[in-house]
């Protein structure tokens, strides 16, 4: 099954609009997470609690990742796309209303499971909404729309909730969240099923085969999946840090966050920029600055002094990050092989 190039679209255009539709997506899960999280803490002061609700949001991206791969590879992507965007949305009106834990721990697994199909999916979809932009400018653009999204959303999220509180901002998020719904079903992307070469390794088991067999690349995926896990850590970490620590409040959060975020896409600039013989030298650095910059963060006695440490810390995860992509794609780039392009879009 091969994507079909959006042919009847102005060059660049669809690209344009993915990207737009990216800072949407990234900007809401910040939002929701961080606004999520302050409710959830200021409601039970419990770590658990917490805890429990971003498991719900997160453990289904990766539980279901296979499936939800199954289900963009089979499906009309366009169409899945939208309806994910509708179940976040829903699901987020109804986390504005509910206040019970169990209650906002089933939404935010709804949630949880429609952002399963929702994080791949445009990244699924780059090869026929590049155009004539090569493929890893656009999907370095791409990268980038998350990233600034990502740093826009704890900022929004915690500008709104000290307005109208965090309610407020899971309605905005859920306003955001339908907007994407129709905006990716402007985009008219389609999947025409065809034979793969005969030559071709294709599907998520090939995947898995390739990993065993190329140890240095399983070892790669297996040290970046450890780096998100401690992202994710971090997240419920800063959370106390800024209420009980530093007592900066909702906004201090919201801060500490965005300086992490705000430091990543910063990083991702310049990772993105750095010559391929320092990008080795360049992930060893980064590790080292990370630990130096959360060390520094948590050890702060001032906001001030922690929102910079994690905008360091922030800047080194990036950059550790960022120099494994090109070694995945150039490793990678020799088994993808695909059919034909044909063009059906909308």
């Amino acid at each position: 099954m091969q994507p079909s190039s959006p042919c009847t679209h102005t060059p660049g255009r669809p690209l344009r609009i993915a990207t737009a539709l990216q800072v949407m997506a990234a900007a809401g899960n910040g939002l929701a997470y961080v606004a999520l999280a302050l409710r959830v803490y200021q409601e039970t002061h419990s770590t658990w609690a917490v805890t429990m609700v971003l498991l719900a949001g997160g453990l289904p991206v990766v539980l279901l990742a296979p499936v939800s791969g199954l289900l963009l590879d089979r499906l009309p992507m366009g169409r899945l796309l939208a309806v994910a965007g509708l179940v976040v949305a829903v699901s987020l009106t109804g986390l504005s209303l509910a206040h019970s834990l169990t209650a906002t721990i089933l939404l935010v697994l709804c949630f949880g499971v429609a952002d399963s199909v929702l994080q791949p999916g445009l990244t699924a979809a780059i090869p026929h909404l590049a155009g004539d932009v090569p493929l890893v400018r656009a999907t370095s653009r791409l990268q980038g729309a998350t990233m600034g999204g990502t740093a826009i959303g704890p900022l929004l999220a915690g500008v709104v909730g000290s307005i109208g509180g965090t309610s407020t901002a899971l309605l905005l998020d859920a306003g955001t969240a339908l907007l994407f719904s129709v905006g990716i079903s402007m985009l008219g992307l389609r999947y025409t099923r065809t034979s793969a070469p005969h030559s071709a390794d294709d599907g998520m088991a090939a995947g898995l085969r390739y990993l065993r067999r190329d140890r240095p690349m399983g070892l790669l995926v297996v040290v970046v999946s450890a780096m998100l896990a401690f992202l994710g850590v971090t997240m419920v970490a800063e959370l106390f840090l800024a209420e009980r620590v530093l007592h900066g409040g909702t906004t201090g959060y919201a801060l500490l966050i965005t300086a992490w975020t705000g430091g990543m896409t910063l990083g991702t600039v310049i990772a993105g920029r750095l010559p391929s013989r320092l990008l080795a030298p360049g992930i060893v650095v980064g590790l080292g600055v990370l630990g130096l910059g959360v060390a520094a963060g948590a050890l702060s006695p001032v906001m001030w002094m922690a929102i910079a440490a994690y905008g360091i810390g922030g800047w080194a995860t990036a950059c550790s990050l960022s120099g494994p992509v090109p070694s995945c794609c150039n490793g990678l780039q020799p088994t993808w092989r695909g059919g034909p392009r044909r063009c059906s879009a909308a």
